[in-house]
């Protein structure tokens, strides 16, 4: 029994602290989800939570909301947000609070995972809006959610999941296939299993077992398009690691793909991958998140961007040389033909 390959439902009983959802995020959900809940009492279980009070004011009186009178009601500043940007906020706060670990800080580059979390939502509620997603915050929600099985490896597997990181830098094959060769299951798996214990929509738990095909089939439309929405915005996002697309060429291939699955253009695709970066900054303010120097961070999108550009030019001129080698074969069968 105990040389037998794990699952993740093993992997989720052997974390005995998160086997229920956070204590605020628990009681807004439950609140959110009573048809018979008002702003007053979403308000109230909010200010149970001093942390996550001073979020929703802050934001409330940000400019995106661009109030002239300064908003002090938690009530109030909950019918202004709305419910789901309510949901979003809360959510956020949950997932990043996981990984305020001091040894975690040490190991990890978690100011990367969490930039890529954050980049990963916004890419994801700008795609859904693009293509005409009928809830552009459940896909936001699933961004942030994408990678929970990742903080959850980390968290409690830690010197495991750091041999997936050694072992993916060395071979080259993706995050995917590393897990896989060091744990026998994938961070997607782990992280459906902990969303259906937490009782949230099936819908979430399919992206995040899927985001990375695809592929990936359902009998439900919606869980497929929201699958493509969120697998596009991983990708066009910096990874939380090193070595998380290995191949670049690879990855213009699969955001091509999805993109033509989404009806999405490349012009469409490329604003939204260049406006994320300052979004995600702008929203890693408002959740009092480090997700690095802004100047490093427009650095790194910099260089990624040239990357992708020569990647692209490689690719074209690969294709121009095919099409110019079938051309010349079809030149010499026709002569030949006549001949």
């Amino acid at each position: 029994m105990e040389n037998r390959p794990l699952c993740a439902k093993d992997v989720i009983s052997r974390i005995s602290e998160i086997g229920s959802l956070p204590q605020t995020l628990a009681a807004v959900l439950k609140t959110l989800n009573n048809q018979m809940s008002g702003a007053e009492e979403v308000a109230e279980v909010i200010s149970k939570d001093v942390s996550l009070t001073f979020r929703v004011l802050r934001m409330v009186n940000s400019a995106q909301f661009g109030r002239r009178r300064k908003v002090t009601k938690i009530s109030e500043a909950v019918v202004l947000m709305g419910l789901n940007s309510i949901k979003m906020l809360t959510l956020s706060s949950s997932v990043f609070g996981m990984v305020n670990d001091p040894e975690l800080l040490r190991r990890c580059n978690i100011k990367r995972i969490c930039r890529h979390l954050i980049e990963t939502a916004i890419n994801a509620r700008s795609i859904a809006i693009e293509t005409k997603y009928k809830e552009p915050e459940e896909a936001f929600v699933g961004g942030i959610l994408h990678d929970i099985g990742i903080i959850l490896m980390l968290l409690y597997f830690r010197e495991k999941y750091l041999q997936v990181l050694d072992r993916m830098k060395a071979d080259q094959k993706g995050i995917t296939q590393a897990e896989k060769d060091v744990f026998g299951l994938t961070h997607g798996e782990v992280g459906a299993e902990i969303i259906n214990s937490w009782s949230l929509p099936p819908k979430l738990a399919f992206v995040v077992e899927n985001h990375h095909s695809p592929n990936a089939t359902s009998m439900i439309p919606e869980e497929i398009e929201l699958n493509n929405i969120i697998a596009l915005a991983d990708h066009l996002s910096l990874g939380p690691f090193d070595d998380y697309f290995p191949n670049v060429e690879e990855n213009i291939e699969f955001v091509q793909l999805v993109g033509r699955k989404l009806n999405l253009n490349n012009t469409a695709t490329n604003k939204i991958r260049r406006d994320s970066i300052p979004e995600s900054i702008k929203l890693a303010e408002y959740l009092e998140l480090d997700i690095g120097d802004i100047l490093d961070i427009l650095s790194e999108a910099n260089n990624r961007l040239a990357e992708l550009y020569f990647s692209l030019e490689k690719l074209y001129l690969e294709k121009q040389k095919l099409q110019t080698l079938v051309n010349g074969e079809l030149i010499e069968s026709t002569l030949e033909s006549v001949q």
